[in-house]
């Protein structure tokens, strides 16, 4: 009888070291398998990162494709119809897909070019123009003082603004810059300015070439940046405008009936264009599980074609 309850603890015992075996098993495989898992997502994370600057040469590569496709022709006019316009849906590059859109910053207003008008009929032109398009997407028309006082050298504020008395009294305190601005996240520090409406601005307005005194491209430019030039631009002749697009050059402009003489006026003040040098372009990369993504601000030097970053970050 002994001899059987030995062999029966025996039994239980054995079962009891196999259990724990098992046990200690299956947590080195979770243990292992969770450090591969991160392992994976490091090398997956490190490939995104480094694609993603490749991706940046992607984006040069079009530019410059587009600008040796136009020389070739002789069409020197950038429009929506262009190689660069068009999306980039999963191309391969290296062990990742990219996801990638170039968009025109000469389709929209220049915030910069607030601080350029020595001339107070020029900046009053100008101001109204802002407030124009603020008025058109429902926004305070009043926050253009604001970005006056940002971009410009003095401190003496609009009548809606604030210089740096104001931003001062603030918690925490800091100076207006008085300066170019030099990203739209940096608009994030204006008075009444919030994600919200910075958000809704992006489409509409640029903060380059940071020096101002830009030219909108009539061939990308939004019907909203169309009627913001001047009071006389109404929706029916922005939309006129569009429909007429592709413009080869500025006289062009000239065939659209109901535009023609705004046209000619806003020629002479240099305000539009039919080409573009500087571009946006929001790109996405995806290995395996992850994905990054970034935005680069490139400008294309309009003899060689050859880009150069003016700004690049990871989202």
């Amino acid at each position: 009888m002994r001899r059987h309850d030995e062999r029966g603890i025996a039994l239980l015992l054995a079962i009891l070291v196999l259990a724990l075996l098992v046990a200690l098993i299956l947590e080195f495989d979770s243990e292992a398998r969770r450090e591969y898992r991160e392992a994976s997502a490091f090398r997956d994370n490190f490939k995104a990162t480094v694609l993603t600057r490749a991706g940046v040469q992607a984006a040069r590569a079009v530019l410059q494709m587009d600008h040796l496709k136009d020389k070739q022709t002789g069409q020197m006019y950038d429009a929506t119809t262009d190689l660069w316009a068009f999306p980039i849906e999963k191309y391969a590059i290296g062990d990742g897909l990219m996801t990638a859109q170039i968009q025109d910053e000469r389709s929209k207003l220049n915030l910069n070019d607030l601080a350029t008008a020595v001339d107070p009929n020029v900046k009053k032109t100008k101001v109204l123009r802002f407030k124009r398009l603020c008025n058109l997407l429902q926004i305070n028309p009043e926050l253009v003082d604001a970005i006056v006082d940002w971009v410009d050298a003095d401190d003496i504020p609009e009548p809606a603004g604030a210089e740096s008395v104001y931003y001062q009294a603030l918690r925490p305190s800091y100076r207006a810059a008085n300066a170019p601005l030099q990203t739209m996240r940096e608009m994030r520090l204006i008075k009444g300015m919030t994600p919200e409406i910075v958000d809704k601005l992006l489409q509409y307005v640029t903060v380059y070439p940071q020096e101002g005194e830009s030219r909108i491209n009539i061939n990308t430019a939004d019907v909203l940046v169309l009627q913001a030039l001047d009071p006389r631009i109404s929706q029916t002749m922005a939309g006129e405008i569009i429909q007429n697009r592709p413009f080869k050059t500025v006289q062009d402009l000239d065939r659209v009936g109901s535009f023609a003489e705004i046209a000619k006026e806003l020629r002479l003040l240099s305000v539009y264009d039919v080409k573009s040098n500087i571009f946006s372009a929001r790109m996405s990369l995806t290995v395996s599980e992850t994905t990054k993504s970034g935005t680069v601000v490139l400008q294309r030097d309009e003899a060689t074609g050859n880009s150069t970053v003016q700004y690049f970050r990871f989202l």
